[in-house]
């Protein structure tokens, strides 16, 4: 079946978009027959989107090697995060596609994974997301949300920060009014870098970046190429400061009531399309960058350390008042 599907967006991909049981086999028909399950997917992400193009290969892949016997639907555009986490959870669907929202949810003590200036880079964060550090939110996930995940991260592309003047070093950035999505820990940690971090509704960030009431964002470039950005901010700095994730997660009566074999061949097969897919895309964000300068954008190398150095205080308070185990031993994973 997979599901109804337009040309992939990798623009889409990156965005502040998707940032968050009693049932046996939740999908079309409410369940499985003794001779097949019919699994239907929420996505919280919208129609075309590449992450929803992956899925419905995926999905047709799926039924093709089962002879129809398991049949997925991706459902686009489903809703948001927390209204497919608690659907899944009660078995009216099969499973979700979704962000981080389910770190929030359980395990919000180690919501350092998907905040900015924690790590290195992606395979650093990678390997945070698989480190026993999430072990319980995984386990509280699957004990309290019914819901389990399945395959790897997708990776969705980093953020970076725009502006009307570079941000080289953190001192470049202090007293600017910058957009951030409204997540407490963000907005603590930008404040305490030096920026002035204003909360903006995505569909108002064009027009309030033109007006003046905020003076810089930060997004991924693929974004801030879909939104055209570019014709209100004359900068892209580099801070890497994050990389968005995507997930997705099946219903745990749904998953158990596959075969071993047939719990293999959803999860590696899966596994294999998230790697290539968070591929294709770290190989589109150079292309995304390069267009932004085409569109006359200046594009910033920024003194990363500096910037790493800036955030520890702010992310060491951070981390006494709200997270564990600590900065020194997340950077050391």
């Amino acid at each position: 079946l997979g599901g109804t599907g337009a040309a992939a967006s990798l623009s889409a991909c990156m965005g502040d978009g998707g940032s968050n049981g009693e049932g046996t086999d939740g999908g079309e028909d409410g369940g499985s027959s003794s001779d097949g399950h019919s699994i239907l997917i929420g996505s919280v992400f919208a129609s075309g989107h590449v992450i929803n193009e992956m899925a419905i290969e995926w999905a047709d892949h799926v039924e093709s090697e089962t002879d129809g016997r398991i049949e997925i639907t991706i459902e686009e555009s489903f809703g948001g995060e927390e209204e497919i986490m608690e659907q899944t959870r009660i078995g009216s669907i099969g499973g979700g596609i979704i962000g981080a929202m389910w770190v929030i949810q359980y395990d919000p003590q180690n919501y350092w994974v998907e905040s900015p200036f924690i790590f290195e880079d992606w395979e650093q964060q990678k390997r945070a997301y698989e480190s026993e550090y999430l072990d319980d939110g995984r386990e509280r996930l699957a004990n309290e949300g019914n819901q389990q995940l399945i395959g790897p991260p997708v990776y969705r592309g980093y953020r970076h920060t725009s502006g009307n003047s570079a941000f080289e070093t953190p001192s470049d950035i202090e007293g600017v009014n910058l957009r951030v999505p409204s997540l407490d820990p963000w907005v603590n940690i930008w404040d305490g870098i030096g920026a002035n971090p204003t909360t903006v509704a995505f569909d108002e960030l064009y027009s309030s970046l033109q007006q003046g009431v905020v003076d810089a964002q930060e997004n991924p470039a693929a974004t801030v190429e879909a939104a055209s950005l570019y014709e209100v901010q004359d900068y892209y700095t580099l801070t890497r400061h994050l990389a968005s994730t995507g997930w997705f997660t099946l219903n745990t009566d749904t998953f158990a009531g596959l075969s071993d074999d047939d719990q293999a061949l959803l999860s590696d097969s899966l596994t294999t399309r998230i790697e290539d897919l968070s591929s294709e895309i770290a190989s589109t964000e150079e292309e995304a960058i390069s267009s932004l300068e085409d569109e006359g954008m200046n594009v910033v190398e920024p003194d990363r350390d500096a910037w790493l150095s800036a955030a520890a205080e702010p992310l060491e308070e951070q981390f006494a008042e709200s997270w564990e185990p600590s900065l020194e031993e997340v950077r050391d994973i």
